[in-house]
């Protein structure tokens, strides 16, 4: 049976620590040992007193690593890598919620040739002009992976990935798309890396557009950021099949399109509301809470 410790760095998620807690416990096993939950916590709102009351409520095996200042999520994930235990070390933000055969799906596609698998990210539905455009940027990323039009693979919602690798690798502390360096650093060391429609990861979408232009130009600034450093992973997506897949997503979903077209057009605005756009300290999105 494999052995796995499940990592889950945390910032003031003080709403969602208990529930991304349950979901791990009560997620199903099959052939797999779930040895430790390691949390790493920067937090300075309620979740060390959260996690400490969950612990003595609880008999699983819970790591509390908590920090007095905020160090970024990529701290977080070396912290993590280095003190798991597992044989696979599964990882998610504090703020999703894995359907329950999520950690299994994970789990067992790392095998010998493949060391990281990539989880189905899905937005909760809601409502509101900047929910919808994060549904509808949602939708046209899981098809271009779907169709593997595209080897940009790992989204870090959600991702398994064999320790022994994993411990081969340190994030650098200042980097924004760890999840991109993570793929680039694992292809490179010459393994596989997969993704499972099967295991979904729930999250909720961006309600506001300071949070929608902040996830997006997060993102911008991350693969940037890696280009920089000369890690880029080869994408394999030309602008005309990112144009199609666009419309074809529209096609099916035009009210998300609408939604979508309308966060970009104010993003410029909005561009002066978020701090830290270079910083791996970047703005939290509120609204996902």
């Amino acid at each position: 049976m494999k052995s796995v410790s499940v990592g889950i760095p945390s910032y003031n998620e003080g709403t969602n620590i208990v529930t991304i807690l349950n979901s791990v416990i009560n997620s199903k096993l099959n052939s797999m040992v779930l040895g430790e939950i390691i949390i790493s916590d920067d937090s300075t709102d309620e979740t060390p007193n959260i996690v400490k009351k969950f612990i003595e409520n609880n008999s699983e095996k819970i790591v509390f690593l908590h920090n007095d200042s905020r160090r970024g999520a990529a701290s977080a994930w070396n912290n993590i890598i280095q003190n798991a235990k597992g044989e696979i070390i599964v990882l998610y933000d504090a703020d999703v919620i894995p359907n329950p055969d999520c950690m299994s799906e994970l789990v067992n596609k790392i095998n010998n040739n493949i060391g990281i698998c990539a989880s189905n990210t899905r937005p909760i539905e809601d409502s509101g002009i900047p929910a919808k455009g994060t549904i509808f940027i949602s939708d046209w990323l899981a098809s271009i992976r779907k169709k593997q039009l595209s080897e940009y693979t790992v989204m870090g919602r959600g991702l398994s990935i064999r320790a022994d690798i994993a411990k081969k690798i340190t994030i650098p502390e200042n980097l924004i798309a760890i999840d991109l360096y993570l793929q680039s650093q694992v292809t490179n060391m010459g393994y596989e890396v997969v993704f499972s429609p099967e295991a979904v990861v729930m999250f909720k979408p961006a309600k506001t557009f300071v949070d929608f232009c902040s996830q997006v130009l997060r993102a911008i600034k991350g693969h940037n950021q890696i280009k920089k450093l000369g890690y880029e992973a080869k994408y394999g997506l030309t602008l005309k099949t990112s144009i199609l897949e666009f419309i074809h997503t529209a096609l099916r979903n035009p009210v998300g399109a609408f939604s979508a077209c309308v966060c970009y057009l104010v993003m410029p605005f909005y561009m002066l509301r978020i701090k830290n756009l270079d910083s791996a300290l970047w703005h939290t999105a509120q609204s996902t809470k």
